[in-house]
């Protein structure tokens, strides 16, 4: 089934069956699989399907997939739901290895009537050796395959798989994650499930070369053993952060409506999370800065944090946010602070933790070098595992000046190094875009850099707890 599953994501041929080529009709989702394979490069041959049309974006059109002189790995269905069971059948016929229905319609209406179209299309669909992805999806992504359901994601590949039920959380999961720099090796959008399932796409991700770490957003399971093994395998070998929709009573009535899913109770969830190594996380931003920390940072060796950043009653806040959390705030030890009470004047400043010492890091002559003191202090310090750094670039501009911005940006990362524990930098967001920019300007520099950064205190802590709990369920487990 491995074996089976990478004609999926490196298709020779592709058939679009439903985009058009009437203008006043808008922009397609067939259309828009075409113009995403475009962008992406890809290398084999894309085969329109429409019974009227002669050209659709410059390509011939065929009038049924019986009629290309081709076989096809993947046939794409945006067609109306009465017309997918024929189209179906012609697709068994022509000897189609993959179909992704992301037509809508099914069981996830609630319609018995259409639940048992979708049983039935199903069974002829495995009778004939079909593998089906969906109903209701988006489809694959995969840059290095050629294949996109939008021209709008990065064509290039990166290191993070992801499988979603939901397409349009995992448009947003991969729009959000390319801002920070996070590329994609494999993404699938999978819908109701009624063939391949949620197991299928993680066994497949845990074996890939290019897949590094693994996301995925989920409603429910099918077949929760099947998925419960394949984590439990998985996650020894690859992180896999999962976003679990449906938490909620109400949340568990909505994914009836969206995907079909039986949701099951939170409790059953979290108890899976914690036997397999599962990081659960509860929101997009959650998702996307837990796996950019994943790739960018090493795995805290214990929950107690140094807070350098905040001033007088923002230095007493963070350190609330950070236990809430489940973080500890512990003093540093004796000599770290005598040492550091050599270059740090007591007026004004406290040097025990949370570090309230800004004006003794800021970018000036006198205080050349100490940033790197106080990382080398803090290596140092066996009551401290890791470290949360709030940088305010917009208030550092204004006093400093931009060259002294970046020459302090530059310093930043040296300092990291330094550190030699996971380095937290948390760069809070402006009150506007206009007094924004200059932070956004250096969350790109340090993404650039291979560094990751957090919008907000509170989230950078969140993080830092999921990577200390996956480091120490793979320290029990002997890895």
């Amino acid at each position: 089934m491995l074996k089976e599953m990478k004609r999926l994501f490196y298709a020779k041929n592709i058939a679009i069956i439903g985009a058009t080529s009437k203008r006043d009709w808008g922009w397609s989702n067939g259309n828009s699989w075409i113009a995403g394979s475009f962008k992406m490069g890809f290398q084999g041959a894309i085969y329109p399907v429409h019974p009227k049309a002669r050209a659709i974006l410059g390509l011939k059109v065929y009038p049924s997939i019986l009629d290309i002189p081709a076989e096809i790995d993947l046939a794409v269905f945006t067609i109306p739901l009465a017309v997918v069971p024929q189209v179906m059948d012609q697709c068994v016929k022509k000897g189609v290895r993959f179909v992704h229905l992301l037509t809508a319609g099914f069981s996830e209406t609630g319609a018995g009537d259409n639940a048992e179209v979708e049983k039935r299309l199903i069974e002829t669909a495995r009778k004939g050796g079909v593998r089906v992805i969906g109903p209701n999806c988006m489809g694959v992504y995969c840059p290095e395959g050629g294949l996109s359901w939008s021209n709008e994601f990065p064509a290039e590949s990166g290191s993070t798989g992801l499988f979603s039920q939901s397409g349009q959380l995992a448009y947003h999961i991969v729009v959000r994650g390319a801002d920070h720099g996070l590329l994609y090796s494999k993404v699938v959008s999978f819908g109701n499930a009624s063939d391949l399932q949620a197991h299928d796409f993680l066994n497949y991700l845990a074996q890939d070369d290019t897949t590094e770490i693994i996301g995925a957003y989920l409603e429910g399971l099918r077949d929760g053993r099947s998925f419960f093994e394949a984590a439990k395998e998985a996650t020894l070998k690859k992180p896999l952060v999962l976003w679990k929709g449906g938490q909620t009573q109400g949340g568990c009535r909505a994914t009836l409506s969206h995907t079909a899913a039986l949701s099951g109770a939170q409790y059953i969830w979290d108890a899976m999370c914690r036997q397999t190594g599962i990081i659960m996380v509860h929101s997009l931003d959650e998702m996307v800065f837990t796996i950019k920390a994943l790739q960018a940072l090493q795995k805290p060796k214990g929950q107690n944090v140094a807070i350098l950043g905040g001033a007088g009653g923002g230095s007493v806040t963070m350190t609330d946010f950070a236990e809430k959390e489940g973080l500890k705030v512990p003093p540093l030890m004796d000599e770290t602070i005598r040492r550091m009470g050599e270059f740090v004047p007591i007026e004004g400043n406290s040097t025990r933790n949370p570090l309230d010492i800004v004006p003794a890091i800021m970018p000036t002559r006198s205080n050349e070098g100490n940033l790197l003191r106080v990382m080398e202090l803090i290596r140092d310090d066996l009551n401290i595992d890791a470290m949360i750094f709030s940088i305010f670039p917009k208030r550092i501009c204004d006093i400093y000046g931009k060259p002294a911005l970046n020459a302090y940006l530059h310093l930043c990362l040296e300092a990291a190094e330094r550190l030699e524990k996971p380095l937290f930098i948390c760069l809070p967001r402006e009150s506007n875009w206009q007094m924004d920019i200059l932070r956004r300007e250096a969350e790109e520099w340090f993404h650039n850099a291979g560094m990751a950064t957090f919008p907000d205190f509170r989230l950078a802590s969140r993080v830092m707890l999921n990577m200390k709990e996956y480091g120490d369920y793979l320290s029990v487990h002997g890895v």
